[in-house]
């Protein structure tokens, strides 16, 4: 089921008009002007695509549709159904409506999607076979950037202080490919792929990342140690890239000691530069590391199209009880807001999710030990902004 607008491409003045306005912004202390890739309605709104996923994927979503309308940006959302709840209403998980729609917004808002483990049905579009709907937006948008923050909040719980972490991880190969094939009875083979190209655009994007942010150390996750050939390609390619930026220190870390060096303390880590694998694990352990995967957004780039989601999954069991934590579908809007241009508005969803969290209580979920609801605690970050 599709809701979608009538839209207009504005005229040769009107997009003069809003390149002034965003230059304008740029003279205040906004460094991001929307580029060609960021489409505009008719009203001079962004147009986004918009999924809301299943289970508390509605519910989170919608919340975090709230606190964007708060910050004042006009966003025009093309909304859609797609997940494994139409799969089974429909029998498509994800459409050819679906990826032509995102072709003309060239940005997706989306919740959390129900992948059921074992044996899940493939998904076969455009000729190709993929293991899930998520795999398809990577694959055929080449969204090749995974990136993941995961910073502590004030007044939450953690055993931990100051941590403010980047996971920039490969999206698009490794043993993610979904290439496997039974070899006889009792073996089953997987490809691990690692190219030069997908190594390279993804160690540039961390050192980018840093950059702009002012972060000082980009690390590179690997285990060059056992695959010699594929992870060890991978870091060669990290080292050619790190030489072009003199200004971030840069080093290497063997995944599996990683993980026990983060626990004992997460704070000595800056930009983790990953591949697939290494990336899905590291930032789950960050969420961990500061209290839930519930805080932490994640958004996906390719060269011209980007897609923000949480990076948790859809929590089926807690759907429609309104005790849902909206945080990591908020933050991805804050995301969001700064790939379209808007980092000031992204700026002030972050400053007041900070005082809400301290006031705790009635204002925090409960898996961030509070009593408060959804509703509730998207109130106060509202009320904040």
């Amino acid at each position: 089921h599709t809701h979608t607008h009538t839209r207009v491409r504005p005229s040769t003045y009107e997009r003069a008009i809003m390149l002034l306005r965003a230059t304008r912004q740029t003279k205040r202390g906004i460094t991001q002007i929307p580029n060609k890739n960021r489409g505009f309605s008719s009203g001079g709104a962004y147009r986004v695509l918009q999924f809301h996923g299943d289970g508390v994927g509605p519910e989170i979503v919608g919340a975090a549709e709230r606190v964007l309308e708060a910050t004042g940006v006009k966003i025009e959302w093309t909304r859609m159904d797609m997940g494994y709840e139409t799969y089974e209403r429909t029998g498509h998980v994800i459409t050819e409506d679906h990826l032509q729609a995102l072709e003309d917004t060239k940005v997706l808002f989306k919740g959390p999607l129900t992948i059921p483990p074992g044996k899940n049905p493939y998904t076969e579009i455009r000729g190709r076979k993929f293991t899930s709907g998520n795999q398809v937006l990577r694959k055929c948008f080449d969204l090749y950037a995974n990136v993941r923050p995961a910073k502590l909040f004030p007044g939450l719980k953690s055993r931990f202080e100051d941590v403010d972490l980047l996971v920039v991880r490969e999206n698009t190969e490794d043993v993610y490919t979904g290439e496997e094939k039974w070899v006889n009875d009792d073996t089953v083979e997987g490809v691990k792929r690692i190219t030069r190209k997908a190594s390279t655009r993804i160690a540039k994007k961390a050192f980018e990342l840093a950059e702009k942010a002012g972060r000082k150390r980009v690390t590179a996750v690997h285990k060059a140690n056992v695959c010699k050939q594929a992870d060890g390609f991978f870091l060669d390619i990290a080292r050619d890239v790190a030489s072009s930026h003199p200004l971030i220190k840069f080093d290497e870390q063997l995944a599996d000691s990683l993980l026990t060096k983060m626990v004992m303390d997460p704070s000595e880590w800056d930009v983790l530069l990953c591949p697939n694998l290494y990336g899905d694990m590291v930032s789950d352990l960050a969420a961990g590391i500061v209290g839930s995967l519930g805080l932490c957004p994640s958004g996906q780039y390719g060269d011209e199209y980007a897609v923000f989601e949480p990076c948790h999954g859809s929590a089926p069991d807690i759907a429609g009880k309104n005790i849902s934590n909206p945080v990591s579908q908020v933050l991805s809007g804050a995301m969001l807001l700064r790939h379209l241009g808007e980092p000031e508005a992204a700026t002030r969803i972050e400053q007041a999710l900070e005082k809400v969290t301290v006031k705790g209580g009635e204002y925090l979920t409960p898996d961030l030990g509070g009593t408060g609801t959804n509703t509730a605690m998207t109130d106060a970050i509202i009320a904040e902004l």
